[in-house]
């Protein structure tokens, strides 16, 4: 049988691995919503870019002479 003092340090041990644990998941959880924006914005992108060649080209264009 356990002392009381080890049962409460495997008790906090446990529910800091469980906070641990779920920080964990929501950080990989919030990289993969920015994953999937950005590929959602590269895909856009390359549509556009394949449906308007001379567009996007002229675009490209005009923000470097704005950025200039």
């Amino acid at each position: 049988m356990p002392f009381p003092v080890e049962a409460e340090s495997t008790q906090a041990y446990e529910e800091a691995r469980s906070v641990l644990g779920s920080l964990v998941t929501q950080l990989i959880a919030i990289v993969r919503q920015i994953m999937a924006f950005t590929l959602n914005m590269s895909r856009q992108l390359i549509t556009y870019a394949s449906e308007h060649p001379l567009a996007l080209t002229l675009m490209v264009a005009n923000v470097c002479i704005w950025m200039s």
